[in-house]
């Protein structure tokens, strides 16, 4: 019964496939409308090609496709983004139109293109921005035993956006009386026409129940959708709840072999494009080697530091220093992008736009890391971590990444919890890497770096509520021996290790 969620990048090439077929569908009605035929279409066709590209890739840039843009306080700045994007492409269309005097685009046609092409995507944008408001996905769950139930209420108050929970559906129970009870499975099929169900949820743990399994089994046969409650999640969280996952989800969520991919294609691009971009960004990183020696002359340019790899092997990643020599003479410390007194001046500022960053593009080089995938962490904190959160070791099957999903989601993790919402995001990864999220991930990675990095977090998450950095589990964290906790939890039993 389990059941696999549409991925990230398939909702956005929609939304991208949405946007293109708008600007492209509009300047061919300008064209018709200006010359009341399309005349000269095939000379048209490469500016307005090349400005549904500009367009497209401008819009996802700046964060108009994720689901971040539907947290932002109003409307009004996600249309100032997308007036942005709009004159972007404006830009690039009028530029190719007129690499060629003879072939040059006329103000009329311009003017039309942009009159009609303009408030649609507006008006798309709107309805995409509303969507989890106007049209939620209406869903009921099945919800029976103490542990189903605790989860539904939990699911009640934190209802993840573009879902409306219309109630709860019982196997055995019979609880008229019950505010939101719609009543029996067996009785699902008039359920769903009475309260116009789009989908029923339940937790992984109820397919071992054979009278349940039969009438989902069923119910899906006829064809209506009845999916896990971690799969809803996936799809409108774009991460997975820890809380949630199980080592079934964990087995199966290996849809396709994606060997190829791991084993040579992903290697080819962190190669090539490492390269490249120790070339491109040469300017910046003698910048920050400057900025390094003027801010702090006493300590080493360099800073190497041990982190945890794929399988748990370990391996010294390199990075320009942003602390002062003496940063860690009490311990190792959680790292944060602000705010930090260890940090000397000019040191944040090399943090904030990743230029510290830089000389990690060795480590890709050298095979100890990829350009996406989770962020390496160090030996004393996996050891914790490892304690603390349920299948964090998952993270280390996948080779560590320069950038990655969570670090384009979420900010800076100082605690427990903040590393607990990272997993989250990571093992989201694990499930849906490919090329296309990659490349993504990459796109999202120029968005938070020319934004200075992402703010606080502070939209509303689905999860269980446990403080995971109280004073009882803070006092079961600390040692006073730091390389005792690493040699103790840092690795993968069972996995390479060296």
């Amino acid at each position: 019964m389990h059941s696999s969620s549409r991925g990230h990048w398939t909702k956005i090439g929609i939304r991208t496939l949405r946007d293109v077929f708008v600007f492209i569908g509009a300047y061919l009605l300008a064209n018709y409308v200006r010359f009341t035929e399309l005349w000269r279409i095939e000379d048209y066709v490469p500016p307005i090609l090349a400005g549904a590209v500009a367009l497209s890739s401008s819009v996802y840039v700046l964060g108009l496709y994720s689901v971040e843009s539907q947290r932002r306080s109003s409307f009004l700045i996600h249309s100032i983004l997308l007036t942005f994007a709009f004159v972007i492409a404006f830009v690039i269309i009028t530029l190719v139109g007129y690499m060629s005097f003879d072939l040059r685009i006329g103000r009329g046609f311009m003017a039309l293109g942009c009159l009609f092409s303009y408030p649609l995507l507006l008006t798309t944008h709107w309805l995409m921005y509303h969507k989890h408001r106007l049209a939620p996905e209406r869903v009921a769950m099945v919800a029976e035993t103490p542990e189903e139930l605790k989860e539904y209420e939990l699911m009640r108050t934190m209802t993840p956006p573009g879902v409306h929970l219309v109630g709860r559906i019982g196997i055995d129970d019979d609880a008229e009386n019950e505010e939101g009870f719609l009543g029996r499975l067996r009785n699902a099929r008039r359920l769903i026409r009475t309260h116009k169900l789009d989908r029923i949820v339940f937790m992984e743990q109820r397919v071992l129940d054979e009278k349940a399994r039969h009438e989902l089994r069923r119910l899906r046969y006829l064809g209506f959708s009845c999916t896990s409650l971690i799969s809803i999640c996936e799809r409108h969280l774009n991460y997975v709840p820890l809380h949630l996952v199980s080592m079934n989800w964990l087995m199966q969520s290996e849809a396709v072999s994606r060997s190829f991919y791991f084993s040579k294609l992903k290697r080819f691009f962190d190669i090539t494009t490492s390269l490249i971009l120790l070339v491109v960004l040469a300017p910046f990183f003698l910048l920050g080697m400057a900025i390094v020696r003027i801010f702090s002359p006493e300590g080493s340019v360099f800073y190497r530091q041990e982190r945890v790899g794929r399988f748990g092997k370990r391996f010294q990643i390199i990075k320009l220093r942003s602390m002062r020599t003496d940063a860690e003479k009490s311990g190792p410390v959680w790292s944060s992008v602000s705010a930090d007194s260890r940090v000397f001046p000019g040191g944040a500022f090399l943090r904030r736009y990743r230029i510290d960053e830089i000389p990690q593009l060795l480590n890709v080089l050298r095979g100890e890391m990829s350009f996406v995938g989770p962020r390496p962490e160090r030996p004393e904190f996996v050891a914790k971590l490892t304690r603390m959160l349920p299948h964090y070791q998952e993270r280390h099957m996948l080779q560590p990444g320069l950038t990655g999903w969570a670090q384009v989601c979420y900010p800076y993790g100082a605690s427990i919890n903040d590393a607990k919402c990272k997993l989250e995001y990571d093992l989201y990864y694990l499930k849906h890497a490919g090329v296309l999220f990659d490349s993504l991930i990459l796109l999202d990675t120029v968005r938070v770096v020319l934004g200075g990095g992402l703010k606080s977090h502070t939209q509303q998450r689905y999860t269980t509520g446990i403080d995971l950095d109280g004073a009882e589990n803070e006092a079961a964290l600390i040692t006073d021996n730091p390389e005792q906790s690493s040699a103790k939890g840092s690795t993968i039993k069972g996995l390479a290790q060296a």
